[in-house]
């Protein structure tokens, strides 16, 4: 009961003192603090202790102001409640808002503070919010391990150190190991890479020739957007090309090797399962091909030809390397191949057909009608006497209608706009290997036929083989008896000349035929570049081909020539 007493009277000294009621639920206000005062016995208010205990040995609760009492007192009791000096004059005064400072003072003139503290941080132990007294120690950083993209970085606050340690490449992939795990960033120039497994030594070999030959393989396609595998059928593509060392190819994707569900993959033309890998053997740029399609692409489009295909009735494509067995085999450009898919049509539609040139004989030439499908091969479509028949229509219109009929009837033949643009783009480019070899001829009725560019890799003046160029200094690409480029010139001159220069103002402009060159040889990582010379640049297999020197050279001597003799034409 004594103690009690004692420890009620604690309480209300305290309160007192204080001038006001303190926050009871400041979680820094503590139980103990009140404990430790009544162990002190100091809670008088006087030099005469006040016994409020029974006997001898009780507990006394007294106030002295000795120095030697003071090393008890209110304020050093526990570390919750501190002393300071008070200024003031009322122990109840207001900071101006009305509210109490949350303060007192005891018989010393010192102000005591209840602590509120903040938590500690990083770099900051526990600190009162009120006096700004500090408790403990700061926690310290927690730092992470530094990445390829980030300093030493800290758990708790983000705070960092030091710095990143940057990627480390091999062919555009990040190689760097941190934490255990490979980094795999790709860089911008990151160049696709298609993984090839399986005996493929009969269709790698520099002397065959064949296009029959299919081998089973496995694959695996990495990019920095996609990464797929499965099975595949790949085999030699290609008609002069076929007796280059370093071959092109044709390749089928399958989820497995039951090769009962073909695998479509999205590489940037929408999902197929078919596609070309094209070597460019006779371009040491890798470029000629794909760019000059992308241009073609954009003249078509310009004219809304073919506006529902991947490329307006063009190829497309973008640089692969190529591995086989886990070995570099070398640099390829992965294509939409002369396919259905290419131009947007429906295989078990008779009427989409595409037929390609395949030989520099009369019927390619428009000098005969063809009596089969031998020399102008069916690409799309069904290879059958319906579809000869659409064929020989068309070349006897061109090679025995009159002029006057060939110029009547021309929109019930061929579409305008696609053969304008055709020859534009031949003549513009010196494509000697497409004004009939090569040359695309697309059908969507059976009736209309349009023109279109394929195989474009020995363009821009460079000889087919790609080991020489072309007298391009003087003179122009002739029409190589074709009996439709030849009609073209002589009833359509006005009309080649009027198309010639609105290409020229943007698709064929000196500055935009380099940019889209200099653009897409840019994703060619030039590592990649050398691995390709030191693979295939040999005295037995040297690479032809020009770079873009070349190219600059071309346009320069040739196109203020072209200007000059199409104005001519108006």
């Amino acid at each position: 009961m004594k103690k009690l007493l004692v420890l009620c009277f604690a309480l209300a000294l305290i309160f007192a003192c204080s001038g006001c009621a303190a926050n009871p639920t400041d979680e820094n206000v503590s139980i103990e603090s009140i404990g430790a005062l009544t162990e002190s016995g100091d809670l008088s208010d006087s030099d005469n202790s006040t016994d409020l205990t029974d006997s001898d040995d009780s507990p006394a609760v007294t106030n002295s102001n000795d120095s030697a009492s003071s090393e008890n007192s209110l304020g050093s009791t526990k570390s919750d409640i501190s002393t300071e000096p008070d200024n003031s004059t009322d122990s109840s005064k207001t900071d101006g808002s009305g509210d109490s400072d949350d303060s007192t003072t005891n018989n010393s003139g010192s102000k005591l503070c209840f602590h509120s503290y903040k938590k500690a941080t990083c770099v900051a132990p526990k600190t009162c919010t009120k006096c700004g007294k500090t408790s403990g120690k700061a926690l310290g950083h927690t730092y992470s391990d530094a990445t390829c993209d980030a300093p030493k970085t800290c758990s708790v606050c983000g705070g960092t150190t030091g710095s990143a340690l940057g990627h480390k490449y091999i062919t555009g992939e990040c190689v760097r190991v941190v934490n255990g795990k490979e980094c795999g960033h790709y860089s911008e120039t990151y160049c696709p890479k298609l993984y090839l497994s399986g005996d493929m030594s009969k269709i790698t070999d520099p002397a065959q020739t064949s296009k029959k030959i299919e081998c089973n393989i496995d694959y695996e396609y990495r990019s920095s957007d996609d990464n797929f595998n499965g099975a595949a059928t790949i085999k030699i593509q290609g008609s002069s090309s076929t007796k280059y060392a370093k071959k092109n190819y044709t390749i089928n994707f399958y989820e497995d090797s039951s090769y009962s569900s073909k695998m479509k993959i999205d590489v940037g033309f929408g999902a197929q399962s078919k596609y070309c890998l094209k070597a460019n053997w006779v371009d040491k740029t890798h470029s000629r091909n794909v760019v000059t399609a992308k241009l073609a692409g954009e003249m078509q489009a310009k004219y809304g030809l073919f506006e529902s295909a991947p490329n307006n009735g063009a190829i497309d494509g973008f640089p692969v390397e190529v591995y086989i067995n886990g070995e570099f085999h070398g640099l390829y450009t992965m294509n939409i191949p002369k396919d259905e898919w290419m131009f947007n049509m429906d295989g078990d539609n008779p009427n989409h057909i595409v037929i390609c040139g395949e030989n520099w004989k009369d019927p390619v030439l428009f000098k005969s009608v063809p009596t089969d499908l031998n020399d102008w091969t069916v690409e799309v479509g069904p290879d059958d006497d319906a579809t000869l028949q659409k064929v020989q229509r068309l070349v006897d219109f061109v090679l025995n209608s009159s002029d006057s009929e060939f110029k009547a009837n021309f929109s019930q033949y061929l579409n305008l706009d696609s053969t304008l643009n055709y020859y534009v783009m031949m003549h513009c480019g010196w494509m000697s290997d497409n004004r009939g070899k090569n040359m695309l001829i697309a059908t969507y009725d059976g009736k209309i036929w349009y023109p279109s560019l394929y195989d474009l890799d020995t363009t821009w003046g460079t000889h087919w083989t790609g080991g020489s160029l072309y007298n391009y200094s003087s003179g122009f690409l002739d029409n190589s008896g074709s009996v439709l480029w030849q009609r073209m010139e002589k009833l359509y001159k006005k009309e080649i000349a009027a198309r010639y220069f609105e290409l020229r103002q943007d698709v064929l402009s000196e500055e935009h035929i380099m940019a889209t060159f200099n653009s897409f040889y840019d994703t060619i990582p030039a590592e990649v570049l050398a691995r390709e010379t030191e693979k295939w640049n040999t005295e037995e297999t040297p690479i032809p081909g020009y770079d873009f020197t070349q190219i600059q050279a071309y346009l320069d001597s040739v196109l203020p020539r072209l200007d000059d003799k199409y104005k001519a034409w108006r």
